[in-house]
């Protein structure tokens, strides 16, 4: 591994190893947060250095909101980000304003989006993290109880409907102040439902709305005015007691590292396009090192498996992959070292704590 020392601005360094000769080009910016211009096996790559005992991981989205989409400097500017890189895939070619992301969205402590593919990687307040393919359940329940009659669960929360049958909720956090005009929906205000009927409803900004549509319309017939109504994610994982205390995630992948060692599944993590299976382009990651150093890494030229081998090789213990192509961006100290060709809706930025 290459750190940058304190008084330094910049070193050349040329190492061999197993991919590829790598030239190298560290510069030290501030705060021990080090860049580095590097080529690996004809890919140029652009890396990003953050210790987690001095920065701490936040999920930032387009505007604040859930589907909408803005520049990434916009977005590291508005939370006082030191750096920060382009996050998950998301739906950029519909003519919608609204551009849902694919995968596990948590800021704050609170499951923003859920999109059960791929890998996440989570940070709690200590900057402890996981990596892992995290799957989350969406469970209701009513007047305090959970058990039958009074359990509900939606599939999904801040989405816009895609299914004829669904069950989404929809909070403060998405892109737009109604919901879609489908389904039954229910209006929880205070903890309280208010309101239940056909849609579209304002989503108000003390509580949620419900939608149930299709095979799932049966389910709002138990939410009725006055009953108090309440939700909370089920995390699946080998670890919940984390999960349960995570601050900070963000899903994508497939995962390119684990425990130090390549750990490409691309299919068994949901992904079937070429675009990740095979093909060359603009890529994104993220890794943690062993020594807890964040890794925000940038290349061009790269498929999703020599992206792998990339970020082993820059001493990544666990790595996952991020949206790629025109949402490829690297943001730091104020200025793009990638920069992007299409606003994102959202991205992993650091902050200084």
């Amino acid at each position: 591994m290459i750190v940058a020392g304190a008084d330094m601005k910049s070193i050349h360094i040329l190492i061999l190893c197993s991919l590829a000769l790598i030239c190298v080009t560290v510069t030290s910016i501030a705060d021990s947060i080090n860049v580095q211009s590097t080529t690996v096996a004809g890919c140029r790559v652009k890396v990003v250095r953050v210790p987690l005992d001095s920065y701490k991981v936040k999920i930032g989205l387009a505007g604040n909101r859930v589907s909408a989409t803005e520049p990434l400097a916009s977005i590291a500017r508005r939370n006082s980000a030191c750096a920060a890189i382009n996050g998950c895939f998301f739906n950029a070619y519909t003519s919608s304003p609204v551009k849902p992301p694919y995968h596990h969205l948590i800021s704050g402590g609170k499951v923003l989006h859920v999109g059960n593919t791929g890998t996440t990687i989570g940070f709690n307040g200590s900057g402890d993290y996981r990596m892992e393919r995290l799957r989350i359940s969406l469970r209701g329940g009513l007047d305090g109880s959970k058990s039958y009659p009074d359990n509900w669960y939606s599939y999904f929360i801040n989405h816009p409907v895609e299914n004829s049958t669904t069950a989404i909720i929809y909070d403060k956090s998405y892109c737009q102040s109604a919901t879609p005009a489908v389904g039954l929906q229910a209006v929880v205000s205070d903890g309280v439902i208010v309101s239940v009927g056909p849609g579209p409803k304002s989503i108000p900004g003390n509580g949620f709305v419900v939608l149930f549509s299709g095979g799932e319309a049966s389910q709002a017939s138990k939410l009725t005015c006055g009953k108090r109504c309440e939700f909370k994610p089920e995390f699946q994982s080998t670890d919940a007691d984390f999960w349960n205390n995570v601050e900070e995630a963000i899903g994508c992948g497939p995962r390119l590292v684990a425990d130090g060692k390549i750990a490409l599944e691309p299919l068994s993590e949901g992904f079937t396009s070429a675009k990740i299976l095979s093909a060359r382009g603009q890529r994104s990651a993220v890794g943690v090192t062993r020594d807890k150093q964040l890794l925000l890494v940038t290349c061009s030229g790269a498929t999703v498996k020599l992206l792998a081998s990339i970020m082993k090789a820059l001493g990544a213990c666990d790595a996952m992959n991020l949206d790629g192509g025109a949402s490829s961006c690297l943001w730091v100290n104020g200025k793009y070292l990638t920069t992007p060709g299409r606003n994102i809706g959202n991205a992993l930025m650091v902050i200084r704590r």
